[in-house]
């Protein structure tokens, strides 16, 4: 090849590669070009959308809440359990970025409320961000579909299923179970161990057996995408048990057909009725009105609701609120006087319309005038007996004997909310600024003036008696899970022999032949006593009935309380009385032949 035929191949070899590299700058030019065009549109003009997709995708620990314990009564009948339903969760910080408004606006015809009121309580939530709130509970089935069916226009809003409890007797047991609901923000700051949308004991055993009934609640890792629909669920175990673990159950004290019968005799009536088996101390029957249902609790309760409940004050639980005692008061008042020797076995007291001190009137409640042994004048409560016999006692040695029975202390219930009541002393009149004049001594001798006592003060008082001074701990709860609680000693109080059966046959005179005759039993001997305290400024006095039974083998004791409705004998013995003859046809299935006892009749009754 000439050098000119080499030159002429060289350059064309040369415009080759040349084109070649060219063509390669020009290829990837393009593509850089549309590299950083599309950087560019996701960067730029999509970055903010994009942005708040990626920080919208996450993932979340949902809780899922163990099964509460189970509660039964003492022969095994479910009183409280658990029914699967439906919740509506809001992840609010998305909610909020898709808009609060249209989507309330949305959600509102399907939850039948207004969407100003929804969106409200959307942006209330604001703070929570993007952790999940349990928001609305107990879901409908068509509100369930309606919700599905439009997920994809309702974005941080899910439904997630859960147990809810169910009390199957409703306000009969109300008081003594009480309620659960969801923790509040209070609640979840005095509590480390606590967790938003935690269902927690409000009321009653609830309340108080809360930790043992919650048992261990399972965690899991959700999935969501950036409008809060979950992807995909991510179990793991270093998080928690892969099941959530139920809790304890509770076998309670109450028989159950003992406290509906409680609960109806009561009627329309505002008081409680506590029944107590006397050995054990108990409790087979609690009950007060107005009472509530627990079970709206389970759900969303409404602002008018909320009002009326407190308006009728079906929150106050009777059976452990304190009110004046009136007569059923007078057999301690005897007993400390036996123990003081300020009268003696066999002493006739004189009775009459009035009884005078320093030119004051202090009534009977009736005019009739005679002579009363002892128990006489405590069957028939004669009010100018127990004044004489006050003005020969201090107030103090009444106070001694009554701090021994219980009062002004708790009874040991197991349900939060006890008081202790009022039982004056030198030390609580001290504290008050409060005088006592020898007058006060004899209105605290039939239950008037500052002493108040609350219905289970009043039947430890009545155990008490019928057993000879031991004074059990009263007690609702039988056994939790598999265990026997450790029962607390009785507790004793040192009487004379002779005392205790004096006042007895008091409270059994009573029953045969005195103000308490409605609840005489011809099969069983039945002591009792009634009571009428003025509750001003009611016009009617508090009702009250004490008893135990069999008088002369005691088994059970009861105290009704009526508040405000009239005098003892009309309206809370006969609440009794049922009651009575239902524990001797459950308990005492062979009757024990009545002795007839000689006792004088008279036409006198008291209500």
């Amino acid at each position: 090849m000439t050098s000119a035929e080499w030159k002429q191949a060289s350059d064309s070899e040369n415009k080759k590669r040349n084109f070649s590299l060219l063509f390669s700058a020009s290829v990837l030019l393009l593509c850089f070009g549309g590299l950083a065009s599309r950087l560019f549109y996701l960067q730029i003009l999509q970055g903010e959308d994009f942005e708040r997709q990626a920080r919208s995708t996450y993932t979340y620990i949902m809780t899922e809440a163990a099964p509460r314990g189970i509660i039964y009564d003492r022969e095994g009948r479910v009183l409280a359990s658990n029914k699967q339903s439906a919740s509506l969760v809001v992840l609010p910080a998305i909610v909020i970025e898709n808009g609060v408004g249209e989507i309330a606006a949305r959600l509102a015809p399907i939850l039948d409320e207004a969407p100003a009121k929804l969106k409200a309580e959307i942006l209330a939530l604001k703070r929570f961000g993007l952790k999940p709130v349990i928001w609305r509970k107990k879901l409908s089935i068509d509100q369930i579909a309606q919700i599905f069916e439009n997920q994809l226009s309702l974005p941080g809003l899910n439904v997630q299923e859960e147990a809810n409890r169910h009390y199957a007797y409703g306000e009969a047991l109300a008081h003594v179970i009480g309620y659960t609901g969801q923790i509040d923000e209070k609640e979840l700051g005095a509590s480390s161990e606590r967790s938003l949308n935690d269902i927690i004991g409000k009321y009653g055993l609830e309340k108080s057996y809360d930790a043992t009934l919650r048992g261990q609640d399972a965690k899991h890792l959700i999935d969501v995408d950036h409008r809060g629909q979950p992807v995909q669920e991510v179990n793991f175990n270093s998080i928690s048990a892969n099941e959530p673990k139920s809790g304890s159950d509770l076998q309670l004290t109450l028989d159950l057909d003992l406290q509906k019968l409680a609960y109806e005799k009561l009627g329309e009536l505002k008081g409680a009725v506590i029944m107590v088996d006397i050995p054990t101390g108990e409790v087979l029957a609690l009950v007060s009105k107005p009472s509530f249902d627990p079970n709206i609790f389970t759900g969303q309760v409404k602002p008018k609701q909320w009002q009326d409940l407190n308006l009728h004050k079906v929150f106050v639980n009777r059976a452990i609120s304190p009110y004046a005692p009136g007569s059923i008061w007078k057999p301690l008042v005897l007993l400390s006087a036996l123990e003081t020797g300020a009268v003696k076995k066999g002493e006739k007291l004189a009775v009459s319309g009035a009884y005078f001190m320093n030119g004051v009137r202090f009534g009977d409640w009736t005019s009739k005038t005679g002579i009363m042994g002892l128990t006489q004048a405590l069957a028939w409560s004669r009010d100018t007996a127990f004044y004489r016999m006050a003005v020969r006692m201090k107030a103090d040695d009444i106070t001694s004997l009554a701090s021994k029975f219980g009062y002004g202390q708790k009874t040991g219930l197991e349900i939060p909310g006890e008081k202790e009541g009022d039982l004056p002393s030198k030390d609580w009149l001290l504290k008050r600024k409060i005088s006592w004049y020898p007058g006060n001594t004899l209105h605290y001798s039939i239950g008037q003036g500052y002493l108040t006592v609350t219905p289970a003060q009043a039947v430890r008082m009545t155990v008490g008696i019928a057993s000879g001074g031991t004074l059990p701990r009263l007690k609702l709860v039988k056994a939790i899970g598999e265990s026997i609680p450790e029962r607390l000693s009785d507790e004793q109080v040192e009487l004379k022999a002779e005392s205790l059966k004096i006042v007895q046959a008091g409270m059994s005179e009573c029953v045969q032949s005195g103000t308490c005759q409605v609840v005489k039993n011809k099969d069983y001997l039945i002591a009792g006593k009634t009571g009428s305290a003025e509750a001003p400024p009611n016009k009617k006095t508090h009702g009250w009935f004490i008893s135990y039974a069999p008088a002369d083998n005691p088994k059970v004791a009861i105290a009704v309380f009526a508040e405000a409705a009239g005098h003892g004998g009309a309206v809370a013995a006969p609440i009794a009385k049922p009651l009575l003859e239902l524990y001797f046809k459950k308990y005492l299935p062979k009757p024990v032949p009545v002795s007839p006892a000689p006792l004088a009749k008279t036409k006198e009754s008291k209500p």
